[in-house]
């Protein structure tokens, strides 16, 4: 049994690393390409109303996929109710947004946001349609056809995407790339799942599903607008251009401190909620993917600190240096934030979405703090306060996982405590080798990657064998 969940997660986390990576892969060369075409005020024209976008997708997410996921055995009604759910929702979220966008474009002080806003919004149906295929795969740990789905999606965006930018569609050719790739993601999950949903709706079904997932759905909202307030903070209080500058940092910052381990904690959740009633072998798995994620994180947060100028510039074009202290700050918060999903996963697991809504008040208010006050400091203050409302968020859900796994906080610190000091004092050692010798930036990097494995090896990290052991079961 337990080598078959072995299998089973090796093989998940491998296609949800190839789902996860391809999909950046395929983000990053598009980003690449159109960042040299558009301007940073066309992405921040965008940043202005992702709020309205990701709030919307959560509302109609509502929690039920965390619910099917944590449910033993969903039906066939569970899952045709949240479909018709979803779907309804979205379409009268859309048509709410339809209505209310000449208004937020009144409060940006930008007239072209309205019909932006009017076409970008459709996404908000065609995600609804494909969220309950997504959650029926990932409940049968089905990432193959998950990664087919989004990466053929993401090829069709991106071509679309460049085609419209290299024709002059200016800010178009972002919402043309969204709505392309929603729309092929839906027709190809359907595809590939051959699911359909039966004509039933379940008044029961919503009431049993929400009791679990309701909690998720509340602290999901709370943590989106969070998560999405500077960009309206920035978007009314500075400009297009400014927005568009932190936009590029976070999205590269997401790549480390989110996507990456991402795609362990999605493999996770199925597999914590195997073991909701062993206490026991959650606490080991967590604690085990708390060390691999921090040995092969850290390291990349250190060298990208030191070199993030010349790093944007040779991604970027000389154009968007302004977004490279964004970035360092970012990668700052980014050591703890790329912990903080494996924490919540596993109390979510053994069924305390109320107590992780209560936890996200919390969380997520803080870090809305933070913002309002790191707004009087400038664009520096704003993504400083991101940073230190990320250390929070990670203490927060490494709390509680203590009361509610057994899992204390000094135990899950002292996991990567050894790593991260690895991994500065080999950025260190780099730095100044950097500057005594002048080294090229291009150059830094394998002497910092040399120093940092040599150092892994020297203290015989536990990390380095157990990131071993699951690249070889990938291989299997």
């Amino acid at each position: 049994m337990a080598e078959s969940i072995g299998k089973q997660v090796a093989r998940g986390t491998l296609w949800s690393g190839v789902d996860k990576f391809g999909g950046m892969a395929l983000q990053f060369i598009s980003n690449l390409v159109l960042a040299r075409i558009l301007m940073p005020s066309d992405y921040g024209a965008i940043g202005m109303l992702m709020i309205f976008i990701a709030v919307s997708q959560v509302i109609i997410d509502g929690g039920f996929g965390s619910a099917l996921i944590q449910k033993k055995s969903p039906t066939q009604t569970d899952y045709s109710t949240i479909f018709l759910w979803s779907v309804g929702l979205g379409a009268l979220l859309y048509l709410i947004l339809f209505l209310c966008a000449p208004l937020i474009a009144r409060f940006y002080s930008m007239p072209e946001l309205s019909s932006v806003l009017r076409v970008v919004a459709m996404s908000i149906v065609l995600m609804a349609m494909s969220s309950i295929q997504i959650n029926r795969l990932q409940k049968q740990l089905g990432f193959k056809a998950i990664a087919v789905g989004n990466i053929s999606a993401q090829v069709v965006g991106a071509t679309v995407g460049i085609w419209m930018a290299v024709g002059g569609a200016g800010v178009w050719s972002l919402v043309g790339s969204w709505l392309s790739s929603a729309a092929s993601r839906v027709v190809i999950l359907f595809l590939a799942s051959r699911w359909l949903p039966s004509p039933v709706f379940s008044l029961r079904s919503l009431r049993e599903l929400f009791s679990f997932g309701g909690y998720l759905f509340l602290a999901n909202v709370l943590e989106t607008v969070c998560k999405n307030l500077q960009g309206l903070v920035i978007g009314k209080k500075f400009s297009a251009a400014q927005l568009g500058y932190f936009s590029q940092a976070q999205k590269l910052d997401n790549i480390t401190s989110y996507a990456i381990p991402q795609v362990i904690a999605t493999v996770m959740y199925p597999v914590f909620s195997r073991f909701q009633d062993d206490r026991r072998r959650i606490v080991e798995i967590m604690n085990m993917d708390v060390r691999v994620i921090a040995f092969m994180l850290f390291p990349v947060f250190t060298i990208l600190i030191l070199e993030a100028a010349p790093v944007i510039e040779l991604l970027y074009g000389a154009k968007w240096l302004p977004a490279a202290p964004f970035y360092r700050i970012l990668c700052v918060g980014g050591y703890f934030y790329c912990l903080n999903n494996i924490a919540f996963y596993a109390v979510a697991a053994c069924g305390k979405s109320r107590q992780l809504f209560f936890a996200s008040i919390a969380k997520w208010g803080c870090l809305a703090l933070f913002l309002l006050i790191g707004m009087n400091f400038g664009m520096t203050g704003i993504v400083w306060s991101l940073s230190v409302g990320y250390i929070n968020i990670f203490l927060i859900n490494a709390a509680l996982a203590w009361k509610y796994v057994g899992n204390p906080v000094h135990s899950v610190i002292r996991q990567f405590l050894p790593v991260l000091a690895l991994a500065l004092a080999a950025g260190a050692a780099a730095f100044l080798l950097q500057e005594c010798l002048g080294i090229p930036w291009g150059a830094v990097i394998p002497v910092y990657a040399a120093l940092y494995l040599g150092g892994a090896f020297l203290f015989r990290l536990r990390a380095v064998k157990e990131t071993k052991e699951i690249l070889l079961k990938l291989k299997k």
